[in-house]
């Protein structure tokens, strides 16, 4: 039976995991809110057929979209998700109990277990990559940030046990892909704070993190995904260094 809580995604193109995120979704919330920013696949139908409230909002950042669609729940609950990400059963289930219950928390953790090539990858980081997602949403607000957005509050935040799975990466070339977008917004954020770096700095952000993700996270438990994984984390380091040494550059001319 649906509780009064507000599930709310931003969309681009998110056919492929759309529809069963969004099933699994509904068992708990009787509000399900998406906000698109002009996808050309069948997100709109799969948002359409399944219930789900629509909104078209061009692209405003990633803190920004998303706060966008918090703003719209119905709900003071609200929990937001991905579209590549799908509540496990016994999410639903830990979920479904403690919104049965008295006292709901302001914010709750919940772990991420991250789909690979095959199999779920338990180690170098990404395992149990811990993300608050539900929250009373009169208690904190997205953190304006250009990548790595996450919920900022002073309230407590509560771990729960269960985990949403996550099915970000299809292959080895999305991989790499995201890394290079993710340096750049993380390179420009460190820009328009006024940072600089000396000329080794990529160098040395990409080593420490290789070692820290391979050997310290232990990434080689995960076989060849996970010195992949290993390296795209210190290309992504190295790169964002690499990328704010060429913004300051193109100032310095």
């Amino acid at each position: 039976m649906p509780f009064d809580l507000s599930i709310v995604y931003i969309t681009l193109n998110a056919e492929k995991y759309l529809h069963r995120s969004l099933e699994a979704g509904r068992r708990l919330a009787d509000d399900i809110v998406v906000v698109d920013s002009g996808s050309d696949d069948a997100t709109h139908e799969i948002v359409q057929q399944s219930g789900a409230r629509l909104i078209e909002q061009s692209w405003l950042g990633y803190a920004a979209q998303k706060q966008l669609a918090i703003d719209h729940a119905a709900h003071d609950h609200v929990l937001f998700l991905d579209a590549d990400e799908i509540l496990s059963e016994d999410a639903v289930n830990e979920i479904a109990t403690l919104l049965s219950g008295d006292a709901v928390a302001n914010a709750y953790s919940l772990p991420r277990r991250n789909w690979f090539q095959g199999k779920w990858i338990r180690h170098g980081g990404w395992w149990p990559d811990r993300v608050t997602r539900l929250v009373n949403r009169n208690t904190g607000s997205m953190k304006n940030v250009a990548v790595h957005e996450c919920w900022e509050t002073v309230a407590e935040v509560v771990p729960l046990a269960s985990p949403i799975e996550h099915y970000s990466y299809g292959n080895y070339s999305e991989l790499v892909q995201k890394a290079d977008s993710y340096s750049t917004l993380a390179a420009q954020q460190l820009f328009e704070q006024g940072r600089t770096c000396g000329r080794s700095a990529p160098f040395w952000h990409g080593l420490s993190a290789f070692v820290r993700t391979y050997l310290l996270r232990q990434g080689f438990r995960d076989g060849a995904e996970g010195s992949a994984i290993a390296a795209t984390v210190a290309l992504a380091s190295m790169m964002k260094y690499a990328k704010l040494l060429e913004l300051n550059g193109t100032t310095d001319r």
